[in-house]
């Protein structure tokens, strides 16, 4: 018998304790709407009972968009059935994100208003999405295959899934798109149990209508599992940030008692906190910026540098690292409310075991994916004697806190928390004839990408090309790359070099020497 470990039963727990508390908020100018737990539970009900109708159990459901109520609702919708949601970057080029919903064999797509221009886009790319729900959008009367979210609800009854329809714990209910080291993103297949112990295996405690803001992109696995199924499993009421531009004065305006964020945000905030001068005690400070309830900042996505823990203690205010990937839904270890290891990524979740292979983090428990979707021999190599390999160097001290001392993969994590994969990246500018060799490693500071390059030496010479000339050619062919991409995939340093790279035996590039810029040896 299947013991019920899906992610239905995290709301439908909160929903019989807490049915009038808000679930949801949101900032619409100076008006804040909501929605109670039982308007959601009654919201993605509707949306299961709709998909079901169209004929879409066993299928693939995309999803673009930023957080919004509906996505929201929407997601957990379709979790709520034997359906997978597959949440996609909506900052991606909009041919790419055509390549995602044909490569996850999507016969739908959810997508936010503000991009529903790429609907005639996805129509000639994709042939098997048969449909499109345009969130709190509005319904094309030429096309029935483009319906409002509120269009396509508007039928059902808000019942409960019939049991027979109700996902089984180990049945794939999201795959989540991650850079891969071989420059092809991989799909993440998350089972309802990957999802629902990591859930439950998080140990923080929080009293109902705890109030949180949630700053991150909601199709990181970090934001939809720990932001929204662990807020809604705690019975917290979840205020969604309107734009990164407005995130601190939303703080201080929502006032919430706990953040999750990645390093690049607290470390603004830090610096903003530090560059105050006042003769206030520093507590006070804390509160006027972000609020006079902030007690725990959850930091995940990258590495944090310590020093922002102990900044953030003197202003009152608790940040807990913690470490995961998105093949392990994405926790695997956290610093929580009572233990709290600054430098460490915290203690390993108790649903979760760790050994050191060779200095390497490998990993093994009900967190962990059950491979990637269509891509069997990279499934293979993730794991080693049924251990997932993170590709992360580390260790653990006597107390069991775990802690990160450096990388085996080539993926680069910038300070954002963004995964970029740098092969995925060289192999678009190599298809540049001018660019005969190059490495994209990310910057010191973990802001943006630096590109090294060695131009082809046969180009520059039929076309009589100066160093000048070639440098001002090769920087047009990055700036035409950036404007293609999201601002975390920016190239913002270039190296032009005198010479090829240095090579080993197969003639592989040695990434470790990637800055040695001299004439080979012979022989």
């Amino acid at each position: 018998m299947d013991d019920g470990h899906i992610i239905a039963r995290l709301l439908e727990d909160t929903v019989a304790k807490y049915p009038d508390y808000p679930a949801v908020r949101w900032i619409v100018k100076k008006q804040i709407p909501e929605k109670l737990y039982r308007e959601l539970n009654e919201d993605r009900n509707k949306v299961a009972g709709a998909l079901l109708k169209n004929g879409f159990e066993g299928k693939q459901v995309a999803m673009i968009g930023t957080s919004s109520y509906e996505w929201i609702a929407s997601y957990l919708g379709i979790v709520s059935t034997k359906i997978t949601a597959v949440p996609l970057d909506p900052m991606l080029p909009p041919l790419e994100l055509c390549d995602l919903i044909n490569r996850s064999d999507s016969e739908a797509l959810f997508i936010a208003p503000k991009l529903a221009s790429m609907i005639t886009t996805v129509k000639e790319n994709c042939p098997a999405v048969r449909l499109f729900v345009v969130l709190d959008g509005k319904p094309s009367p030429e096309d029935p295959s483009i319906v409002s979210f509120a269009e396509f609800i508007a039928g059902e009854d808000g019942a409960a899934v019939a049991e027979d329809k109700r996902p089984l714990s180990d049945d794939v209910c999201t795959i989540i798109f991650t850079s891969g080291t071989t420059g092809k993103s991989k799909g993440v297949m998350l089972t309802q149990r990957n999802l629902y112990d990591d859930v439950t295996n998080v140990v923080v405690t929080f009293d109902p209508g705890t109030t949180m803001l949630s700053v991150l992109p909601v199709h990181h696995a970090y934001c939809l599992v720990m932001d929204w199924l662990k807020g809604f499993s705690l019975g917290a009421t979840l205020y969604i940030n309107d734009s990164l531009l407005h995130m601190v004065r939303n703080i201080g305006k929502v006032k919430p008692q706990v953040l999750l964020m990645v390093p690049l945000m607290i470390e603004t905030i830090g610096k903003r906190l530090a560059a105050i001068d006042s003769d206030l005690p520093k507590p006070e400070i804390g509160k006027q910026l972000m609020g006079e309830n902030l007690e725990y900042i959850f930091s995940g996505g990258a590495h944090l540098d310590p020093a922002y823990i102990s900044l953030f203690e003197e202003y009152g205010i608790k940040v807990c690292e913690g470490y995961g990937m998105s093949e392990c839904s994405p926790t695997i270890s956290s610093n929580g409310q009572t233990g709290n290891r600054p430098g460490s990524v915290g203690k390993v979740l108790a649903n979760m075991q760790v050994r050191f292979v060779d200095g390497e983090i490998q990993v093994k428990g009900s967190n962990v994916m059950k491979g990637y979707y269509k891509m069997p021999k990279e499934t293979e190599e993730a794991f080693s004697d049924g251990w997932l390999r993170t590709g992360d160097l580390g260790r653990m001290d006597e107390d069991g806190y775990l802690y990160i001392t450096g990388r085996l993969k080539n993926l680069i994590i910038l300070s954002n928390g963004e995964n970029v994969s740098p092969e995925e990246v060289e192999n678009t500018l190599l298809t540049h004839d001018l660019v005969g060799e190059v490495v994209i490693s990310g910057e010191e500071n973990g802001n943006g990408l630096a590109a090294r390059i060695y131009p082809d030496p046969d180009v520059v010479e039929a076309k009589g090309l100066s160093p000048e000339d070639v440098t001002a050619q090769l920087q047009g062919i990055l700036d035409d790359y950036n404007k293609t991409q999201p601002l975390y995939r920016a190239i913002t340093t270039m190296k032009v070099r005198k010479f090829p790279f240095l090579k080993n035996a197969t003639k592989k590039i040695v990434r470790a020497k990637m800055d040695v810029d001299e004439a080979p040896e012979e022989g």
